[in-house]
């Protein structure tokens, strides 16, 4: 479901490329030789799961390349655009080469390309999605909301993974290795760093929940030294929101393809789902109603 939201991203963006006149037309393949393409510089993928890579080149032994890749002109080189594990699994497979669409693509749209074919197959790790949303956005001078609309994300999604670079490096270390969730690290935000790894390594070895975290890190801002006179913030200042919740919502939003706001009291809680015209309002019904029938089977 999300996959059509990003796909209007790419719209987006193919409608700004600009056609050269040595390239061929939109939609013409071309085999391509393998040892020719070079890769995408904007990959936000630093990891191929080597498995994976395996299975696909079993299928491109046995079925051929089924889907083919994106490339486009840099100087007298071809470069990938978007295909990239694609063109891995075809060299595994030991093809020599592959199918491959050449456009005119500039450089803004090469990374929200890469961006765009890997949030599809949503396996990149926290730490490559926010580095590559930081990229795009430079690439590109978009604002978060801007870029947030292009991709077919909540603005508020874009914001908490870019936020993750303010994290100190090895807590991103364990973020990138799934030792410690995105929620979990968003909670040691606001800390310094040797307080950021101390209380993740504490996570990591105690199995500590995002609410143990966002505890303990409030005690250690309230027991830090306070400011100087005139910059103690005000009597009645607002708390700040819980982190867990923003994790829901961000949970939600991406299992529904469409922003997700929620507000929790201890007596009454409300989920609100913001839909994008008839179309999206039918779609997320659809998948609501198919997780209630699937639980009604359980």
């Amino acid at each position: 479901m999300v996959e059509r939201r990003l796909g209007r991203g790419l719209d987006f963006f193919l409608s700004r490329t600009e056609k050269g006149k040595d390239s061929p037309p939109v939609g013409d393949i071309q085999e391509v030789d393998l040892a020719a393409l070079k890769t995408n510089p904007f990959q936000p993928r630093t990891e191929f799961n080597e498995v994976e890579l395996r299975e696909l080149a079993d299928s491109i032994r046995a079925n051929g390349v089924l889907q083919p890749i994106l490339v486009r002109r840099v100087g007298p080189q071809l470069e990938i655009v978007a295909g990239e594990r694609r063109w891995r699994a075809a060299k595994l497979a030991g093809l020599e080469r592959i199918p491959a669409v050449v456009r005119d693509v500039p450089d803004e749209a090469a990374a929200v390309f890469a961006l765009v074919e890997n949030l599809q197959r949503a396996d990149l790790n926290p730490m490559e999605k926010a580095r590559a949303l930081r990229r795009v956005s430079e690439a590109t001078g978009a604002s978060h909301e801007e870029l947030a609309r292009r991709l077919g994300l909540d603005r508020s999604t874009i914001a908490n993974f870019v936020r993750l670079l303010d994290l100190a490096e090895p807590v991103q270390a364990l973020v990138s290795r799934g030792t410690l969730t995105m929620g979990h690290a968003r909670a040691l935000l606001g800390l310094s760093a040797p307080e950021q790894q101390a209380l993740a390594e504490s996570a990591v070895r105690e199995r500590l929940t995002v609410r143990d975290i966002e505890s303990r890190a409030q005690e250690r801002k309230v027991s830090a030294p306070q400011p100087a006179a005139g910059g103690v913030p005000p009597a009645g200042a607002k708390k700040s929101r819980p982190i867990w919740l923003n994790e829901i919502e961000d949970t939600l939003a991406e299992a529904l393809g469409a922003s997700v706001h929620v507000r929790y009291g201890r007596k009454r809680s409300l989920i609100t789902v913001e839909c994008r015209g008839r179309e999206d309002f039918e779609r997320v019904y659809e998948m609501l109603k198919t997780l209630e029938s699937g639980s009604r089977q359980h």
